[in-house]
C-alpha cells in the first residue's frame, strides 16, 4: 500500500513538474516574439538570451518530467534513477542561480545600461523592432524617456514617424504617445529599469530557491519508489 501511495505521489509530482517545464517554454517564447533579443545580456562576445535560457530550461524540465513518468509506470529502476540524478543536478543549478543572482546583483547597472544604449542604437531599425518595443514599453510604463533623457535619441537617417523632429525624442516619450501630444517625460528610464532588474533578479532568485526545495520532495519520493521496487524485486 505504501508503495502504491509513493508511487502515485511521484506521478502527481511529475505532472507539476511537466506543467512548469511547458508554463517555461510559453514564457521564453512570449518574451522572443515579443522582445528579441532585447532581454539579454551581451558583454566580451558571450550573448546570452533570457528567452531562449527560459525555452532550453522548460524543454528540459519537460523531458525530465517525462522521464519520471514513463519510469513509474513501468517501475524501471534505471530510468527512475536517472530521473533522481537530473532533478538533483537541477536542484544544484537552481541553487547555485539563486545564491549567483544575489552576489552578482550589483552588475545589474552595466547590463541594463549596455542593454539600453545598444536598444537606443538600434531604435530606428527595422530589422530589430527588439529594440523599439522594449524601449517602447519602458518609457510608456515609466513615464521616462531615453537612458538618460530625450537627447539620447539622434535623428534618424530615414525619416521616421517615431522620431519628433520638433521637440527630440521619439512619439512614447509623451503622455499620448504621440509628439508634441500631452506631456513630454524628461527624465531617462536608466534607473527605473535598473530598479525593476534588481528587485526582479532577487525575486527569481528566492523563487529559483523556493523550487530547488520542492524538488527535494520528488528527489525523496524518487528514492523511496527505487527502494520499493528493489524490495518488491527481492521477495517476489
Amino acid at each position: 500500500m505504501g508503495g502504491v501511495c509513493v508511487k502515485y505521489s511521484l506521478l502527481i509530482f511529475n505532472f507539476i513538474f511537466w506543467i512548469i517545464g511547458i508554463a517555461l517554454i510559453s514564457l521564453g517564447a512570449y518574451l522572443k516574439s515579443k522582445y528579441g533579443d532585447y532581454l539579454s545580456y551581451n558583454e566580451s562576445d558571450k550573448f546570452i538570451s533570457m528567452s531562449m535560457f527560459l525555452i532550453i530550461l522548460g524543454l528540459f524540465i519537460f523531458l525530465i518530467a517525462f522521464l519520471g513518468c514513463f519510469g513509474v509506470f513501468r517501475e524501471n529502476q534505471f530510468l527512475i534513477t536517472c530521473f533522481a540524478v537530473c532533478m538533483a543536478v537541477i536542484m544544484i543549478l537552481e541553487i547555485t542561480a539563486g545564491i549567483l543572482g544575489y552576489v552578482y546583483r550589483g552588475k545589474v547597472e552595466t547590463i541594463v545600461d549596455n542593454t539600453l544604449n545598444q536598444a537606443v542604437s538600434k531604435y530606428f531599425d527595422q530589422n530589430q523592432p527588439g529594440a523599439k518595443t522594449l524601449l517602447d514599453w519602458a518609457q510608456q510604463q515609466f513615464d521616462c524617456c531615453g537612458i538618460e533623457g530625450f537627447n539620447d535619441y539622434q535623428q534618424p537617417s530615414k525619416n521616421s514617424t517615431d522620431f519628433c523632429y520638433q521637440s527630440g525624442g521619439v512619439a512614447s516619450c509623451y503622455s499620448d504617445n504621440k509628439c508634441d501630444s500631452g506631456e513630454q517625460y524628461k527624465e531617462g528610464c536608466k534607473q527605473n529599469v535598473i530598479d525593476l532588474a534588481e528587485n526582479n533578479m532577487l525575486l527569481c532568485g528566492a523563487v529559483a530557491l523556493a523550487f530547488a526545495g520542492i524538488q527535494i520532495l520528488g528527489l525523496i519520493l524518487a528514492c523511496c519508489l527505487i527502494r520499493v521496487i528493489k524490495y518488491n524485486y527481492m521477495y517476489v
